[in-house]
């Protein structure tokens, strides 16, 4: 299971707690791909940025067809002009 550095851009929503078995409560979606918040460092934050556009900059790890993404960073988007991009 390797890591790979990644930018993802998209809104945060929330992920059932029991679904789940790293504990993720919120992800961020990405052109119809879940990347399931790893709740650690940059990304315990995110549980309160729910239903909004981020810039989130972490390690992508996938889990048995799951995506996961460990949090170095992210800023919260002013607009979501970069939708249509």
């Amino acid at each position: 299971m390797s890591t790979s550095p990644i930018n993802v851009k998209g809104y945060v929503v929330a992920v059932p707690r029991l679904v789940d078995a790293r504990q993720a409560r919120v992800a961020i979606v990405q052109d119809d791909v879940e990347y399931r918040i790893v709740p650690r460092g940059a990304g315990v934050d995110l549980d309160d940025e729910l239903s909004v556009p981020v810039e989130a900059v972490g390690l992508h790890e996938e889990h048995e067809g799951v995506h996961y993404l460990t949090v170095r960073s992210y800023k919260v988007l002013e607009d979501d002009s970069w939708i249509e991009e």
